[in-house]
């Protein structure tokens, strides 16, 4: 009787603890998944935050400006200066634009920035600070902070489920790609940035999980801001082969003037001249305010047309509504570089696009045989494209958010040739060489050698 128990009893206890293994990975499961749904809404909730908040600020700096232009020497060097002591002395972590921040937490090394700048606190603080830049009137954008706020959303709500790196690299790729097709309405720029300029490979593990969350966040994005292009609905076609002209002189223009932008950018995150330098040091808030001072004086002199992301003068340009945009590239590229200057939270990722919708206007002056429209889209997608040496994600994004997928083949091929000649300029890409910069603060300097 007794020898006949015992396998049963084996038998059962074998089926039990399997059934409660079975609900133990099942329960896991769902609880990951939960995680990942969640984050991925939350996300999208962010980016309807950021959009119309922005929108929001900026009809109140407008406001105020038509009442009196002068405000505007007391709110932009305040607002930046408030940012940069928040973002020095009370909210760590919560400084630059987060696309760079980002690309280093990818390595594996870089635990320690993952901990800097990818926690939900730090998240909560840039949603703040970027929208006090965008509201002092300065030419930042949320489209970089919010892929830093994403990442770091995705990360912490599915950490628990890390078993090993590669997982929460793909979640760092999720909640950047989700970022990016929540603020733009833009699906497919989402997957293609986070392949293109954050993973510079295709993570097929990571695949479902960033699709997934491009999903939601933008259907959660749509529930509350309807289906719209970002810039408006371009009525614009080129043909390939009589366009061949403005496709070049865009493309070659737009990767010399990206390409220099670039080096400046780097040149200010490294090797800012001396006396610059120095003040910068001795009291960046004091700098930053300097830096805002110049900034509202170039708005005023230019009535108006520089402050703010530059969403609604390049909407304008191209829709055809140009007059007196004429110096508008040229001296958005001015505020958008002393914005950076600063040293204040913000992004310069839309800014580059209207920078570029500047520019591309001044060249389609210069052919008008050609359509107008089309050329600035192409100044658009080289400009973006020389800046950032992100071909593919700069024809996609234009494409998505202007609606003009006749114009496929000539973004792509002004894309191409401006990170060309981009690369003829500078060695490694901006967000690149922005990450490499962080990842050197974890190695330790060489220890001096003993005589």
């Amino acid at each position: 009787m007794s020898r006949s128990s015992t396998p049963t009893f084996a038998v059962r206890s074998h089926r039990m603890s399997r059934r409660m293994r079975f609900l133990f990975l099942t329960v896991r499961l769902w609880q990951r998944r939960m995680e990942l749904w969640v984050s991925a809404i939350l996300i999208g909730l962010v980016a309807v935050l950021f959009g119309v908040g922005s929108h929001w600020l900026h009809t109140l700096f407008f406001t105020i400006y038509d009442h009196s232009p002068w405000w505007a020497l007391l709110i932009t060097p305040l607002g930046l200066g408030l940012s940069v002591y928040l973002s020095r002395y009370v909210l760590v972590g919560t400084g630059g634009g987060g696309i760079p921040q980002c690309i280093a937490a990818l390595e594996p090394e870089a635990g320690l920035l993952r901990e800097r700048f990818l926690t939900l606190k730090v998240a909560v603080s840039k949603i703040f600070l970027t929208l006090l830049g965008i509201g002092s009137g300065a030419t930042f954008g949320y489209e970089g902070p919010i892929v830093q706020i994403g990442a770091a959303i995705k990360y912490r709500l599915g950490k628990s489920g890390i078993g090993h790196f590669g997982y929460g690299r793909g979640l760092i790729l999720a909640g950047s790609a989700a970022s990016v097709a929540a603020a733009f309405n833009a699906p497919l720029a989402g997957i293609v940035f986070a392949i293109e300029e954050m993973g510079r490979t295709f993570d097929q593990k990571a695949s479902s999980t960033i699709l997934l969350s491009v999903i939601l966040s933008g259907l959660t994005a749509y529930a509350f801001l309807g289906n719209y292009s970002y810039f408006g609905t371009a009525s614009a076609s080129m043909h390939f082969l009589s366009g061949w002209i403005p496709i070049a002189i865009t493309g070659i223009i737009g990767g010399v003037l990206g390409g220099l932008s670039a080096r400046i950018i780097l040149g200010i995150s490294s090797f800012l001249p001396g006396p610059l330098s120095k003040a910068r040091a001795f009291s960046p808030v004091l700098f930053a305010i300097a830096c805002g001072l110049i900034i509202a004086a170039i708005g005023i002199a230019s009535d108006g047309m520089t402050f703010g992301t530059g969403y609604f003068r390049a909407r304008d340009i191209i829709e055809g509504h140009t007059a007196g945009l004429e110096s508008y590239g040229i001296l958005k590229l001015i505020t958008m570089l002393l914005s950076y200057l600063s040293g204040a939270t913000g992004g310069i990722f839309a800014p580059a696009l209207a920078v570029g919708a500047g520019f591309g206007l001044n060249v389609a002056q210069l052919m008008p045989a050609q359509p107008e429209t089309a050329v600035v889209l192409l100044g658009m997608v080289a400009y973006f494209a020389g800046m950032t040496r992100a071909p593919v994600t700069g024809f996609v994004i234009v494409m998505e958010m202007t609606d003009s997928s006749t114009m496929l083949i000539p973004l792509m091929a002004s894309a191409l040739i401006a990170a060309g000649v981009s690369r003829l300029i500078n060695r490694h890409s901006l967000y690149d060489a922005q990450a490499r910069m962080l990842l050197k603060t974890l190695r330790p300097a060489p220890a001096a050698t003993q005589n």
